[in-house]
């Protein structure tokens, strides 16, 4: 968990961060804000943003799988 926020507080306000078992998994929820921009520009800095989250944590884990969501009138949504 330590290394997944280290590596989004690098660049990005994180909001919350969780770690939950699911079926036996850890999963690690992170909500973070990327600057205000154009639609298709946050986007890709959010995905950006996970992916060198990712990274850090395949340091000391072992990641299946990554999935980005955006927040957009309530819902999210995958990126």
């Amino acid at each position: 968990m330590d290394a997944a926020v280290e590596a989004l507080e690098a660049g990005h306000h994180v909001e919350a961060n969780q770690l939950d078992i699911v079926a036996g998994v850890p999963r690690i929820t992170l909500r973070f804000m990327v600057p205000a921009n154009e639609y298709g520009v946050e986007n890709s800095q959010a995905r950006r943003a996970a992916m060198n989250m990712r990274h850090a944590v395949e340091q000391v884990a072992r990641c299946e799988q990554l999935r980005v969501l955006r927040r957009q009138r309530g819902r999210w949504t995958p990126l």
